[in-house]
């Protein structure tokens, strides 16, 4: 009868332990950018950015233009990605490419050290050819 009731107990311990279908283990979107924070991927000659934030169950994506004008000019918009690690992706301001994960893998021009890398193939206004460049999570 004891050795029963502790399987029942070990199986009601395991029922709370387990999530349920829909509940995430580390909240964030789409497995990258953590909830309340964003993913910045500059590009540098030209210079231009590539911003995605997690505000909520969907991600959202700035593109930060540097070099066609006068001055600085970030456009809101939206990021569908087709699949995960690496994550490709692609904006509605027709920036396209993949992040990967690269533990310390990426040396930025300041000789920092970065955990994702960004491979663009698309970027509106920037002809090819496209070089992979580092990601930070702010």
């Amino acid at each position: 009868m004891l050795a029963k009731n502790r399987s029942l107990y070990a199986f009601a311990l395991l029922a709370f332990a387990v999530p349920l279908p829909g509940q995430a283990a580390d909240i964030s979107c789409n497995g990258l950018v953590p909830l309340g924070q964003k993913m910045i991927c500059p590009g540098f000659e030209p210079n231009w950015a590539l911003e995605l934030s997690c505000a909520g169950e969907t991600m959202t994506a700035n593109f930060v233009d540097a070099f066609s004008g006068g001055s600085i000019v970030t456009t809101p918009g939206s990021v569908s990605f087709t699949s995960s690690s690496p994550w490709t992706l692609v904006t509605s301001h027709g920036v396209a490419g993949a992040v990967a994960y690269t533990p310390a893998g990426c040396r930025d021009e300041g000789d920092n050290m970065h955990d994702f890398t960004f491979t663009p193939t698309a970027t509106p206004g920037v002809s090819g050819p496209f070089f992979p460049f580092c990601c930070r999570i702010e």
